[in-house]
C-alpha cells in the first residue's frame, strides 16, 4: 500500500505547451514536489505532448499554436488527456478564443498579459485539488 501511494505521488504531472519564457517561469515557480513540470513546444504534430503519462494538469498557451490548429489541438487534448484539468492562456482575449477554449473543456481561461501571482494561485489550487 505504501509503495502504491508513493508511486501515485510520483505521477503528478503538469504539462505546459508554450514558447513564452515568462509564462514558463510563472508555471515553473508554482510547481513543487510531488508535482513535476513537463514543458513542451508545439511542433505541429504534438505527439509527445499528447502521449505524456500521468498528466493531471495541462496549461496551453495559444500563442504557441497557429490559429488554424487551436481547435484541433484542444480536441486532441480532450481526447487524449481527458482526465486532466485544462488551463488556457490566450495571447489576445476574444470572445471566439474563450468560446473555443471553454467548448473544448477549459476549466480556466485567461488572457495575456498574465498576472503572475493570480495564475500561480490558480495553478496551486488546481494542483491541490488534483492531488487528492
Amino acid at each position: 500500500m505504501l509503495v502504491s501511494l508513493i508511486n501515485h505521488l510520483d505521477d503528478l504531472v503538469v504539462a505546459l505547451l508554450s514558447n513564452d519564457d515568462d509564462l514558463a517561469q510563472i508555471v515553473r515557480s508554482a510547481v513543487k514536489m510531488p508535482w513535476r513540470l513537463e514543458h513542451h513546444f508545439y511542433n505541429g504534430a504534438v505527439t509527445e505532448f499528447l502521449q505524456l503519462p500521468d498528466v493531471r494538469l495541462v496549461v496551453v498557451d495559444d500563442e504557441s499554436v497557429n490559429d488554424g490548429n487551436r481547435g484541433w489541438l484542444l480536441g486532441q487534448i480532450r481526447r487524449n488527456l481527458d482526465e486532466a484539468t485544462l488551463l488556457y492562456v490566450a495571447g489576445t482575449h476574444s470572445v471566439q478564443n474563450e468560446r473555443r477554449a471553454r467548448a473544448n473543456g477549459a476549466h480556466y481561461y485567461t488572457a495575456k498579459p498574465i498576472h503572475g501571482d493570480e495564475l500561480k494561485s490558480v495553478l496551486k489550487g488546481f494542483m491541490h485539488r488534483a492531488s487528492k
